[in-house]
């Protein structure tokens, strides 16, 4: 039974954030469709030309490194930190909340990171 509603879970947050998806498509269109209908110009919505806008994007590549440098390192520690057979207290039971933190801490040690790294890189382009 629980197996089920796990599943029903899921399945309910995946279908609301597609019809959240759709129905704001579907208003956009309508939208765009009357400014059309009236003679006014659709492009104000982007701010920029269509053309340009596609050409600008560029897939973040440091900041996607850096996340997952973050989360490596902090997997790593969390494993590290567990199999030290010295400590005083027994982490066994506590280990996967203990990697699942420092993963947490570390990817956004580097997400805020790759903030900055951008940060610079934006001043630089300018």
């Amino acid at each position: 039974m629980e197996a089920f509603m796990v599943g029903l879970t899921w399945l309910g947050l995946f279908s609301a954030a597609f019809l959240a998806w759709y129905f704001y498509l579907q208003a956009r269109t309508k939208e765009r469709t009357l400014l059309i209908e009236k003679g006014a110009d659709a492009s104000s919505f982007y701010g920029k030309s269509k053309e340009k806008e596609k050409k600008s994007f560029r897939f973040p590549w440091m900041k996607f490194g850096l996340l997952i440098s973050g989360l490596g390192l902090g997997l790593g520690l969390g494993l590290l930190i567990v199999s030290i057979p010295t400590l005083k207290y027994d982490l066994k039971n506590v280990a996967p909340g203990i990697i699942f933190a420092l993963m947490l801490f570390f990817g956004g040690v580097g997400m805020i990171a790759a903030h900055f790294v951008d940060g610079k890189k934006q001043n630089l382009a300018l």
